[in-house]
């Protein structure tokens, strides 16, 4: 009887041929992971969503809404804001009968409004109590009258624009 004998692979041959199949798994496990691995977004950071933070905060403080000044200077705030060459962001509030102004005008500050518009008797008032306590640092303080408040800049209630507001807004304060 003759038996028959599998050909025999030599211990050398055997290690040989486990390593290259070894090193071949690897190098396809490499290449997938750079492939998947490897977008070139994901090293940037993203795009802001909106600008609301970085941008100037320009804020309308209005007391009555019969005030002359209010609809003329709230629509000079929203033109200034729509007109794309600067980033600044317009709000308005509404000084309610029965708040503490300089409170409010404080909390307006907390908010980061840097420049305070104000119109109207009890919004003049308001900005006049804060100013009169200290400059909060890094806010400018306008207000829309006749007559002017010390430490705010006064506008003429009839020359409103939104390019003299412009000037207002992006005037830098000293620190």
């Amino acid at each position: 009887m003759t038996a028959t004998t599998a050909p025999h692979l030599s211990r050398t041959r055997l290690w040989t041929l486990l390593g290259a199949a070894a090193a071949a798994v690897a190098g396809v496990i490499g290449v997938l992971v750079w492939l998947l691995g490897s977008d070139p977004a994901a090293a940037r950071p993203p795009r802001p969503v909106s600008h609301v933070d970085t941008a100037t905060r320009a804020c309308l403080l209005t007391s009555t809404d019969s005030d002359p000044g209010v609809a003329r200077t709230w629509a000079a705030m929203r033109q200034l804001a729509a007109g794309g060459t600067s980033s600044v962001v317009v709000q308005r509030y509404h000084l309610p009968d029965e708040a503490d102004g300089a409170t409010y005008v404080n909390t307006l500050v907390q908010l980061r409004c840097s420049t305070i518009v104000s119109t109207g008797a009890g919004a003049r008032a308001a900005v006049a109590t804060t100013l009169a306590a200290g400059h909060p640092r890094g806010v400018r303080f306008a207000v829309v009258a006749d007559r002017p408040v010390a430490g705010a800049t006064r506008v003429d209630p009839g020359s409103v624009s939104a390019q003299a507001l412009a000037g207002l807004i992006g005037r830098r304060e000293r620190p």
